[in-house]
């Protein structure tokens, strides 16, 4: 009997590991579970939805998570979540409360918003932020991810080069 159990047990240890590293692999049950390309929800650049609004605030900063913009539309507050902080950090992507913003959103039925933004234009001043590629990909990924690039782990370093990041001795830091 306690061989059985122990054999049983072995069992599905085995298989639970192994569904774990057909899943990561983009292969297996898991990996065909809705539109996914390995690095996040698809999104359908050829549905577009524009939105224009005020500035209620924004929130983001290292370690508070997504960045989350909130404006208001037409008497209601609506939220849209940016992407990576660091990446607006070096976009100099700061807008302030009362700014007016036209915002360009991409369908995406994968995520819980329904859409995601591709691109913000300040009004006022004309300035335009892109933040997913033509393709649908996002910006603030880095190079070469979010394009199916899969197993090359962290090779060469895939961050921004642009002094935002924790490095003190990173050549291309401007603050000091």
């Amino acid at each position: 009997m306690k061989k059985n159990l122990m054999t049983l047990a072995t069992l599905i240890a085995t298989a639970a590991l192994a569904g774990s590293v057909l899943a990561q692999q983009g292969r297996g049950p898991a990996a065909g579970a809705g539109p996914m390309s390995g690095t996040g929800p698809q999104v359908d650049p050829a549905k577009v939805t524009n939105v224009t609004g005020d500035v209620v605030k924004f929130t983001g900063g290292p370690g508070q998570g997504m960045p989350t913009l909130v404006l208001n539309v037409g008497g209601k507050e609506e939220s849209y979540v940016l992407g990576s902080f660091r990446y607006l950090a070096s976009q100099k992507f700061s807008p302030a409360a009362g700014d007016r913003l036209h915002l360009v959103l991409w369908a995406c039925a994968a995520c819980p918003q329904g859409n995601v933004v591709a691109e913000i234009q300040n009004v006022r001043t004309g300035d335009v932020l892109k933040l997913r590629a033509a393709d649908g990909s996002p910006l603030f990924a880095g190079p070469g991810a979010g394009r199916g690039m899969r197993g090359r782990g962290m090779q060469g370093g895939q961050g921004p080069r642009d002094g935002s990041g924790p490095n003190p001795d990173c050549p291309y830091r401007t603050d000091g």
